[in-house]
């Protein structure tokens, strides 16, 4: 939810004001009143949810169709009552879906399309953009012998959580915790934990700096005697 402030020329960047941050209290009003007009439709489909993590990821996957002016109200109002938790003035835009209802989402959350969410816990004004992935850890398969199929090892997986104040970039796979205030790369593979204010990109994602320090300058090249 966002809007640009000024029109700019063509590769130039303009100013963006997040609409769903600093939107006035009738905006704020209004949604709570469309969300609980759709009660009657998500109370009883996230109570039947409760029944089994079949039932949750089909109601998740039939939700996540629905556009995006209705579809950010209904999806709000329905992990309200079928997660763990989620909190206030929450967007969770088309194309996401949650395999797991075991999950908490903080207040102030912005899931961009298409995400896929498994065990993973998200804090407070976290960002995330498209085709994220977020994964119960690295182990799914057991993959040691050769003898047997990996599809017949099985596997292990374990919670992890996006901290508070972090920004997902898009196509990131998460698989690791991530620390407060940090920031994961667009297309950045996590297989480790990320440290608090930490900017961590590529595949494997490893730490670029800290949010707190000023960019390298680039290196000059030495002119020529």
């Amino acid at each position: 939810m966002s809007g640009v402030r000024a029109r700019t020329a063509h590769g130039e960047y303009a100013e963006v004001d997040y609409v769903q941050f600093r939107a006035s209290r009738g905006v704020h009003l209004a949604r709570a009143v469309a969300g609980i007009a759709t009660w009657p439709l998500v109370w009883p489909l996230a109570r039947l949810c409760r029944l089994s993590d079949m039932l949750f990821r089909t109601a998740s996957e039939l939700l996540s169709l629905i556009p995006y002016l209705l579809g950010v109200v209904v999806r709000a109002e329905f992990y309200r009552f079928a997660l763990r938790r989620c909190g206030r003035n929450v967007v969770i835009e088309f194309g996401t879906i949650f395999i797991y209802s075991d999950v908490v989402v903080g207040d102030n959350v912005l899931i961009g399309r298409y995400n896929i969410i498994h065990h993973c816990d998200f804090g407070n004004y976290v960002l995330t953009a498209e085709r994220c992935s977020f994964l119960s850890g690295s182990k799914y398969h057991n993959y040691d012998r050769t003898d047997v199929p990996m599809a017949l090892q099985g596997g292990r997986r374990k919670r992890i959580r996006v901290g508070d104040d972090c920004w997902i970039g898009a196509a990131a796979v998460v698989m690791e915790d991530v620390g407060q205030g940090a920031i994961v790369g667009a297309g950045a593979v996590v297989t480790s934990p990320v440290d608090e204010f930490t900017i961590a990109v590529g595949n494997p994602a490893r730490p670029l700096r800290r949010r707190d320090e000023a960019a390298r300058p680039a290196v000059a090249a030495a002119p020529e005697p």
